[in-house]
């Protein structure tokens, strides 16, 4: 049996991130993030109120800090929590899908089965 090894070029050349999984699992989470956000911008401009728990204990925070807090992107209600756990679910399952891309030694690469004689 011949036993074919591939130089680190070799196995780089082969290895794509942007992948038919990845590029498909960005696609999702693009389109539903557009969905929540053009919804908070219709509950904003519509004036609605998507109040959560998450509302009552800022209201109680910002009683005791020192100057208002505005986040970076400002959705109504929940809708911030939405787009950042809809934003980290997808971020993870890139992640774990690449995980031995990115973290794997030289013996746990994919393709590296060794075969015993």
């Amino acid at each position: 049996m011949s036993l074919q090894i591939e130089t680190p070029t070799e196995e780089a050349k082969k290895t794509q991130f942007f992948d038919g999984f990845t590029k498909t699992m960005l696609a999702v989470m693009c389109v539903i993030l557009l969905f929540i956000f053009a919804s908070g911008t219709y509950m904003s401009t519509h004036n609605m109120d998507g109040s959560g728990t998450d509302n009552h204990v800022n209201d109680l925070a910002t009683g005791v800090a020192h100057k208002p807090h505005h986040p970076f992107v400002e959705l109504p209600g929940d809708a911030e929590v939405g787009a950042f756990s809809v934003a980290n679910f997808f971020a993870g399952l890139i992640v774990g899908y690449h995980w031995l891309k990115l973290f794997g030694g030289k013996g746990n690469a994919v393709g590296s089965k060794e075969e015993e004689s």
